[in-house]
């Protein structure tokens, strides 16, 4: 008992400064993408001939536009056309399905707030099931990560919990295959009133690079990324309950 005590004393504190301060975000990281007004037809389709994702990036008569709910993030439209780049901006959760898409001349984002006061009354309390619909793990392990000493979500009163019934919202990875539909249909339905749907990753958004299968509900959050960064995940969870 002494040993681990001592142990305990000599690694010290070893959950990071996020938040409130700024995360530590690797050099690679690919967050809100940005597009230049003055993007034409044919950079667009340059970009599309390499984006792994039908329908991720396209161009209307307003100008181009990225779906964040189906972009994997994967950096190929900015290495193929100049006037596309990724930020270092890693607050992507949004409340409404409309706000992933991001329209070409559009800077000085902002984050939305939340203005639900059903999800306003979970500050400090909010239970998580996560149901994986057919997910490759990516997802899966990055939301795990935020449980670890390093990210501490539960010093926010944000967890996981084993039963729907015991959950304020369903964590939803994957694209909802067949075998798992009955299986999510179920899993939500267990949950009690209040409850709220959270997709997170292009596949629970959108299927990605999958066909989608049907969700029980709209999400009450979506968080993109392939797979979101854990400070992505934690930033858009706090905000969504007002906790931040």
């Amino acid at each position: 008992m002494l040993k681990a005590l001592f142990e305990r004393l000599r690694q010290g504190f070893k959950t990071g400064a996020f938040p409130p301060a700024a995360p530590n975000l690797p050099p690679e990281f690919r967050g809100r993408p940005e597009i230049d007004s003055d993007i034409t037809a044919e950079d667009v389709e340059r970009a599309q001939s390499v984006c792994p994702v039908v329908g991720a990036l396209s161009r209307d008569a307003d100008g181009a536009k990225l779906d964040m709910g189906r972009c994997t993030f994967c950096g190929r439209c900015a290495e193929a056309c100049g006037k596309i780049r990724f930020t270092k901006e890693y607050r992507l959760g949004v409340f409404r399905r409309d706000d992933l898409v991001v329209k070409s001349g559009e800077h000085g984002y902002e984050p939305p707030k939340q203005t639900n006061p059903a999800a306003l009354s979970l500050k400090h309390t909010l239970q998580l099931r996560e149901v994986s619909a057919g997910g490759c793990a990516a997802c899966e392990l990055d939301a795990n990560v935020l449980g670890t000493l390093a990210w501490d979500m539960g010093r926010f009163g944000i967890r996981f919990v084993a039963s729907p019934r015991h959950a304020d919202a369903i964590y939803l990875t994957g694209p909802v295959s067949k075998n798992m539909q009955l299986a999510l249909d179920k899993t939500f339905a267990a949950a009690p009133d209040p409850k709220f749907l959270i997709a997170a990753g292009a596949c629970a958004i959108s299927g990605g690079l999958y066909e989608h299968g049907k969700l029980p509900a709209t999400p009450a959050l979506y968080i993109p990324g392939c797979p979101p960064h854990p400070a992505t995940t934690l930033e858009a969870l706090l905000r969504f309950t007002g906790g931040m």
